[in-house]
This record gives structure tokens, sequence and C-alpha cells, in this order.
């Protein structure tokens, strides 16, 4: 492995972006009945995180490209400590939610920067140990969850977090700016990520995989988002159980990161992205179809790499100058997919039920493989 310190850093981090990005749902009790804001005020803390998320990938992907990667994320890691400290005044719900906007913003655009510095971390295992970290952000996740859900309304544990996060915060950041460029040799370089890829940016390869991506999130935030109401109401099951299936659900993502991660170097990404896809689409039918909630685990399994690993194909089809302008756009479209998607779905919930709509996210999956095909001849080429 190259770049080692840069990789323990990004370990470091992710673990810290995983518990960020957790806190919005788990302190929901103290928002409602402690600071006294209504669910619906919590409902729009969510859209104001999507905004964010879309604004802060579109203007940080011009700073990368203009200050450098290594600088810009150290940037971004100061951005975000100082936005976790902003949610110390959350009792004003005008700084909740601008807190929430610039953390979870800030958050996807640091999840994106080390996607695109994946590359400098090792010329053979690069997927691999991207799809690691990606493991441990759920580790962040679902441990946070699991420990702080007791503590969901407690104003000095909110606190502690918070501050925590952001002690720890800056010196990661000072540890990023402190690293030197570990790669040698003659070719331009950009913060120790060699240039790769083509002259020119290939728009519609581009465009086709933010498509393949705005799908796949579609499904894998549908699923997330309305199965526990799909099992309730629809399957007829306890709240506990479709929870259960959730989690399996989640456990099948983290598990597949760490294990199937191991061989998507050697398949390719394009084939291993077509063949998940595919595996996760046909468990996907099979679960909504039987009603069997539990086989949740294969779609998870099925679709652990999908995220991270079709992001990274984007910087494949631009120039490096660009790369990270070309990808922040392709993520952001994607986001912009999804969330028109779920405006729309819930109302098709409504109208239809959950029998009609949920096979939806199935079709979802099997459209994003469908145009996978596209992708892996070009891909093929790159490599």
């Amino acid at each position: 492995m190259k770049n080692k310190g840069l990789y323990i850093v990004s370990a470091l981090l992710m673990i810290i972006l995983g518990i960020s990005d957790a806190l919005r749902g788990i302190f929901t009790p103290l928002f409602t009945s402690v600071f006294g804001f209504s669910m619906s005020q919590v409902g729009f803390i969510v859209s104001a995180s999507y905004l964010g998320n879309l604004i802060c990938l579109l203007f940080g992907g011009m700073i990368l490209d203009r200050i450098g990667r290594k600088r810009a994320m150290a940037l971004f890691i100061i951005a975000l400590a100082l936005s976790e400290l902003l949610l110390l005044l959350g009792q004003n719900y005008a700084l909740l939610l601008i807190g929430f906007f610039l953390a979870l913003g800030i958050s996807t655009l640091l999840n994106t920067t080390i996607n695109l510095i994946s590359d400098s971390f090792s010329a053979t295992k690069s997927l691999m140990l991207l799809n690691a970290l990606f493991f441990l952000q759920g580790i962040g996740t679902s441990g946070s969850q699991l420990i702080l859900s007791a503590y969901s309304s407690s104003v000095s544990v909110w606190n502690g977090i918070l501050i925590a996060m952001a002690v720890l915060l800056v010196p990661l950041a000072i540890a990023v700016m402190k690293m030197k460029n570990e790669e040698g040799g003659n070719e331009k370089e950009k913060d120790g990520v060699k240039e790769q890829g083509v002259q020119k940016t290939e728009f519609g390869m581009i465009a086709l995989i933010a498509l393949t991506l705005g799908l796949y999130l579609i499904a894998e935030h549908g699923i997330t988002n309305y199965i526990i109401m799909y099992g309730t109401e629809f399957v007829g099951v306890t709240a506990a159980a479709a929870g259960f299936a959730l989690s399996l659900y989640s456990a099948g993502i983290m598990i597949g990161r760490l294990v199937l991660g191991t061989v998507v170097d050697k398949i390719g990404a394009e084939k291993m992205l077509f063949c998940s896809l595919v595996i996760a689409t046909i468990a996907a039918v099979i679960t909504f179809s039987t009603a069997i909630l539990p086989l949740l685990l294969i779609v998870g399994l099925a679709i652990s790499l999908v995220y991270p690993t079709t992001v990274s194909l984007v910087r494949k089809h631009a120039p490096a100058t660009l790369g990270a302008r070309a990808t922040t756009i392709a993520v952001s479209a994607a986001s912009i997919l999804d969330v028109i998607f779920n405006a729309v779905f819930g109302k098709a919930i409504d109208s239809f039920g959950y029998g009609s709509s949920m096979p939806a996210l199935s079709i979802a999956l099997a459209l994003s493989a469908v145009l996978m095909i596209f992708i892996i001849p070009r891909g093929k080429k790159q490599h």
C-alpha cells in the first residue's frame, strides 16, 4: 500500500463521518421533546440536508480542482469541525437547520474527496481499499446508533459528541496538510494522485454513469426509507420484524464492502457492478413477490459495492484537472434524481398502495443494470 498515512487518516475520518451522518436520526427525540421542534420542522432539516449535499458537492468540486485535493481535504475537514460546533447552538432552529445543511453536505463532499484520492492508495487494490473505508463509515453509523440511541434525549450527550468530533477533526486536518506526496516519477501528479484517463471530458459517458447511480440510489434509499412501513402496512409483520429485516439489509451492505471488496479489482469495476446489480435485482424481485423480508440481506450484499465503485468510474472519463468537478457534478445529478423520485414515490404509495409501488425499486435496479452494460466496453479500454 502507498500513502499509508493518508489512508489511516481517511479511515479515522470515515468513522467520524459515519457518526456525524447518524446524529440527525439518533437525536430526533431531543429536537422534539427538549428543543420543542415539530416533526414538520425536523422534516425541513432532512430537506436542508439534501440541499446541503447538492450545493456542497457543486462548489466543492471546483475547490478540489482549483487548490488541489490535499489542501481541499484539509479545508473541508476544518469546515466540518466548525459545522459540528454550530450544532451546539441547536436550540435555535435556524442554527440547527444551517448546521445540518453544512454538516451533512460537507460530509458527503469529504466522502467524495476520499473516493477521488483512492487511486493513490494502491496501484492494484484501490477499489478494495476504498470499499473497506466505506465499511468503516458503516461501523461509525451503526455503532453510534447502537450506543447513542439510549441517550437520544440528552442535551449533555449531544453536546459532548459534537465537541468530541470537532476536537478529533482538527488534528486530522493538520495531518493531511503535513503529508508529502509519496509517489515519484515524471507523470503529472496532483497531491500524490497520478493524472489518468482521457484528454477530453466524455460528457455522454459521465451522464450515463450519473443516471445509473441515480437509479441505484432510488432503490437503496427506497428500501431504507419505506421497508418498515411496507412490512407493517402491507406484509402485516410487526415493526420489530420489519426493523430486523432492515438491519439485515444494512448488515449485508457492510459485510459486502469488506468481503466482496477483495475481488472487485481482479474482476474489474464495471463487470463487478453489472453482476452486482443483476443479482440485487433478482433478489429484490423475489423479496417483494414473496414478502420474505429477511431476503433483503442478499440485496444488501449484492449492492454493497455499487455506490463507491460507481462514483469512482466518473474520473476515468474526464481529464485529471477536471476529475473532481466531474465527479461531484455526477453525484449531484444522481442525488437530484433520487430526491425527485422520492417526492413522486410517496404520492404513488398513497394512490396505489405499497404492493403496487414497492416493485418500482426492483425496476430501478434492473434499469441500472441495463445501463451498466453500455458502460462496460468503454471501461474496458481504460484498464
